[in-house]
């Protein structure tokens, strides 16, 4: 099939503990209730036996539980009524429906202990639903407060069964007493769902509290739920349980139900363990009596202190003190803390058998066993237990204590949280250090020393029976640094006295030492804190009189070093009396020899500390190089002769003096030039450098320096830039013969310091070339000396050029181009050159500038010149925009001619369509196209195919080109970019040149061509 050709040519423009209890199978009570299961038949629940020792033990992280103290208070909220009793301190609070308070409830403050810490028991009533019994009558929900004072009264309790107003500690509902004042009724199924809150006592937050609920009184006469969690194992009934239970209504829930009518019976009791910030139950009224009757009748729910399981000591729990007291105080330097243990209340047959503590302190303390008591916790030291215990100190180490109790199945010690406080105080080892006492410096603990307490230091040690036994460690407690023992320590000065301290027979301490401080060569703290400085030195009392002490007495002097805390730390010198009149030894010694050359007589002498200025003696044919003071060199650093050096009397002991034989002058002369090649016009500099060697510090007298080959003509030394040693040296002093070219310099006497000449030597432009040697001789009297020789090559000139190619940055600075094109050649002067600029793409040739002169418009194509003439050529150019690559050709080609409209989404092409944009400052741009002549056949018969051609530029509508009209192609939003190509965002079905050619509209097959031109604008809407 014959083909269209279409083409376009182009021009561009944590770990949980658990615990194991065994039931026990004796089941003595009856059947359950009807609809409830035996809870002793539950899988996993703990049956303690009753009257019979414990199988089983609760660790005892669950020893908290709630009890009456004299610290336990009430605060009713919720508009409650108060119900008084006569004869006791103790209240029912009671609650009604009718009242509109948004919370009902009470507040038990200081309820218990948990974490050595006191518990407040907020109960919430959360919902009262009552039956009314007629003309708006409905019953009241009570509260019983339980007064300490009362706790152990058994007059007029208000509760059947107990013995005393302490069992009613915590008491819910009513009673069928009348004289309680709170026998209110209840009618069938009437409920009450309330929940109790645990706060610390002091800080009012909200604790996660770890202990058991005591439910007493489950019975017939209501019904009363429990958290649950499939977790039965956490309950604990007597094997002669009257308990039944099932499912509650509420998930989660476990209902408990007794058969019994007794109140207060050990059968209605039930131990359960939770951990939790609240505890939520209720209770529903069921029957009146046990053959089911519904009448009216009370409901009540009770709190039992004591748990129905053994339950195991808690861990000891350390409260370690920050003792601040200073060292005048009487507990200074003692660490003081207190262990909280938590003895869980138990049935007699259920408390522990044997029962001890011991604690221990670092060794470097002993425990102060007069310090040792235990108290009841909150009692505030007025209900002592210490005789609860024996105390001892441990025989083999005085750091710990044992406490071990006598009886721990007495009332007393069953059901207590002791604090047992402990002072330990500093024994003979203890030493200071930093490090091992963990001192701090700066901080909140500044000048404390810290120790940790808590870990295996106190241990708890526990038996039961012969079934049960723990070693109890307390906890490390890092909040608060809880178990840290904080303790003061002031620094203790110290100082290093003064050896050899001499004062003259006849003088005073006071006089020679005004200052103690100067009887010492150190002092400071062992702490090196500033706390405890400055450290004051003073004498104690008045210094020792030494008036009448003899030479080679020694005296001993007592000072005191304080702190700047008052610490104090004495210290002695010792001083030694010695004679009021001196010698000084001076000695004359031979310097190579050591003989001794010349003596001194008499010996000079004086008082102690007096200076004496000791001097050198004339000694023919030597001369004095060197002086010691007691062995150490004095010598200056100019030497001079007499020598002299300045002594003290008593300070110093021997002075001596060593001296050089004179010795005839030895010369080094060498000689230099720098540059060595020079020229025509250029300069160069001679140095030539002199020393007098000899061993002894010899005058070289009558010095002279002479050039010994003449300059040539038109080569001359410069008089007036000859430095000796880097001074300029006197004009009489040197000497330039212009006849004779011979040059001399007048130095005068050398000693054997080293000389250096220098001196600046100018080739006249005009001059010979040749390369000039030269030596020079130096003499003087006694000594000469000829120098090596210099060689100085006189050169035609060279000169560099340097060619630069510059632009402007974005900030308009001239910079390189790139890539660099800058150039440095050297030549002979007078050397011809013809520079043509270097072209780079994207750029145009824009300034000329030779040695800073810019040339004149129109620019020449090259820079001519010659080297000497011209030193530096800049080439500047700048930025231009433009296209640096577009196609020749657009190939579309098309298989048919068809009836049917026909589209080519992409023409093959040779090269990309690219813009490029080297301006310094970059700005939108814009490119055009326009069809200059129109699709036409190539075979002379002049067909044309008019407006087929289209640019999808990314929009909604492509874009058609009638003959000379411009259309947009791109105006990209990434213009700062140097480089932009077109034809790479061409894509089928997507941006670029497309064909489109109507059903029947191509009437010849063969080649067709139409002529595109592209326009690159700095501005928009090109016409």
């Amino acid at each position: 099939m014959k083909k269209i050709r279409l083409s376009i040519f182009m021009s561009i423009l944590f770990c949980v503990g658990y615990f194991i209890f065994y039931g026990h199978q004796n089941k003595i009570q009856a059947a359950p209730p009807s609809g409830y299961s035996d809870i002793l038949t539950a899988p996993g629940v703990n049956i303690v036996p009753g009257a019979n020792s414990a199988i089983s033990e609760i660790d005892g992280d669950y020893g908290s539980m709630f009890k009456l103290t004299q610290y336990t208070s009430y605060e009713p909220f919720g508009e409650a009524e108060t119900i008084e009793y006569d004869s006791h301190l103790s209240k029912s609070y009671r609650f009604h429906n009718d009242t509109v308070a948004s919370e009902k409830g009470v507040w038990i403050r200081n309820a218990g202990m948990y974490n050595g810490r006191s518990v407040d028991l907020k109960l919430v009533i959360d919902q009262m639903d009552f039956a009314d019994k007629g003309s708006g009558n409905s019953p009241y929900f009570n509260f019983v407060a339980v007064d300490f004072s009362d706790i152990n009264s058994t007059v007029n309790t208000i509760i059947p069964n107990t013995k005393t107003w302490g069992e009613a500690f915590l008491f819910l509902g009513s009673t069928t007493r009348s004289a309680s004042k709170i026998n209110d009724t209840y009618t069938f199924e009437d409920n009450a769902s309330y929940h109790y809150e645990f706060y610390d006592s002091e800080t009012k937050k909200q604790l996660n509290y770890k202990g058991t609920w005591n439910f007493n009184n489950i019975n017939i006469a209501k019904a009363v739920t429990t958290p649950f969690n499939n977790d039965f194992d956490k309950m604990f009934v007597l094997d002669s349980t009257w308990i039944g239970y099932k499912d509650a209504s509420k998930p989660n829930y476990l209902e408990l139900f007794g058969n019994g009518t007794t109140v207060n019976a050990p059968a209605s009791r039930l131990t359960q363990l939770f951990e939790s910030q609240s505890f939520a139950t209720s209770m529903e009224k069921r029957y009146s009596n046990g053959n089911g009757g519904t009448a009216l009748g009370a409901m009540g729910i009770m709190y039992s202190t004591e748990s129905l399981a053994r339950i195991a000591p808690a861990k000891p729990i350390i409260f370690a003190e920050k003792n601040s007291a200073v060292h005048t105080e009487a507990d200074y330097g003692r660490i003081k803390y207190s262990i909280l243990q938590t003895v869980a209340d138990n049935k007699l047959e259920n408390r522990n058998t044997t029962f001890s503590i011991e604690t221990m302190v670092p060794s470097q303390y002993d425990i102060d066993l007069s310090k040792v008591r235990v108290y009841e916790f909150g009692t505030g030291e007025t209900v002592e237990k210490t005789g609860q215990f024996t105390i001892a100190i441990d025989p083999m180490n005085s750091s710990r204590v044992i406490l071990t109790a006598k009886d721990p199945t007495t009332n007393e010690f069953n059901g207590s949280v002791l604090e047992i406080k402990v002072e330990a105080k500093q024994n003979a080892t203890f030493k200071f250090n930093k490090v091992d006492h963990n001192y701090q410096v700066g901080g909140k603990d500044d000048a404390h020393m810290i120790y940790e307490l808590g870990g295996t230091t106190t241990t708890t040690h526990y038996t039961y029976l012969n079934r049960f036994s723990g070693d109890l460690n307390a906890e490390v407690v890092v909040q608060d640094d809880q178990t840290k023992a904080k303790v003061l320590y002031e620094g203790v000065p110290y100082g290093v006295a003064k050896t050899d301290v001499k004062i003259p027979m006849g003088g005073s301490i006071a006089t020679a030492y005004p200052n103690a401080k100067d009887l010492l060569t150190s002092y400071d703290v062992d702490t090196g804190n500033e706390i405890d400085r400055p450290v004051t030195v003073s004498y104690v009392g008045t210094p020792p009189d030494i008036s009448a002490k003899q030479p080679g007495d020694i005296v001993d002097v007592p000072l005191i070093m304080t702190s700047a805390k008052g610490v104090e730390t004495p210290i002695t010198v010792k001083i030694e009396i010695t004679q009021t009149i001196f010698d000084l030894d001076i000695e004359h010694l031979d310097a190579e020899t050591g003989a001794v050359i010349a003596t001194t007589s008499p010996l000079p002498s004086g008082e102690a500390d007096e200076e004496y200025l000791a001097t050198s003696k004339a000694i023919s044919g030597y001369i004095p190089t060197a002086v010691l003071v007691d062995g150490v060199d004095k010598t200056p650093a100019q030497l001079t002769d007499p020598l002299t050096v300045t002594a003290k009397f008593v300070t110093n002991k021997k002075v001596t003096f060593k001296y050089t034989k004179l010795r005839t002058p030895v010369v080094n002369a060498k000689f230099a030039v720098n540059p060595t090649t020079v020229p025509l016009g250029g300069q160069t500099e001679y140095t030539a450098t002199i020393q007098n060697t000899a061993q002894a510090p010899t005058k070289w007298r009558n010095v002279f320096y002479q050039v010994d080959t003449p300059f040539p003509d038109k080569i001359a030394p410069d008089p007036t830039s000859v430095t000796v040693n880097g001074m300029p040296i006197a004009a009489d002093k040197v000497e330039f013969n212009p006849i004779t070219r011979a040059f001399k310099i007048n130095l005068g006497d050398l000693d054997q310091n080293q000389v250096i000449i220098k001196y600046k030597v100018e080739i006249a432009a005009d001059a010979t070339l040749q390369t000039l040697k030269q030596t020079y001789t130096v003499s003087g009297d006694e000594a000469a000396k000829t120098s090596n020789e210099t060689s100085l090559a006189i050169i035609a000139g060279e000169s560099q050029l340097n060619v630069l190619y510059r632009k402007k940055d974005e900030t308009n600075n001239d910079v390189k181009m790139d890539p660099d094109r800058d150039a440095i050649t050297t030549q002979k002067d007078g050397t011809a050159f013809d520079i043509t600029p270097e072209t780079f793409d994207g750029y145009v040739l824009d300034k000329i500038i030779v040695d800073g002169q810019a040339l004149p418009e129109p620019l020449p194509t090259s820079v001519k010149g010659k080297y000497g003439e011209i030193s530096t050529i800049e080439f500047h150019y700048k930025g231009t925009l433009l296209i640096t690559s577009a196609p020749s050709l657009l190939d579309f080609e098309m298989n048919e001619a068809s009836a049917k409209e026909l589209r080519v989404e992409s023409a093959k092409t040779d090269k990309d369509l690219v813009v490029t944009d080297t301006r310094a400052t970059k700005q939108r741009w814009y490119l055009y196209a326009k069809v200059t002549e129109d699709f036409k056949t190539t075979d002379g018969s002049n067909k044309t195919l008019s407006g087929i051609l289209r640019y999808n530029d990314g929009g909604t509508t492509e874009k058609s080109f009638p003959v000379d009209q411009n259309q947009l192609l791109t105006s990209p939003d990434n213009y700062s970019d140097t480089k932009y190509n077109i034809s790479q965002t061409w894509t089928a079905k997507g941006k670029g040149f497309k064909v489109e050619v109507p059903g029947d509209y191509v009437k010849q097959l063969g080649e067709y061509r139409a002529k595109i031109v592209y326009t690159l604008s700095e501005v928009p809407n090109l016409p």
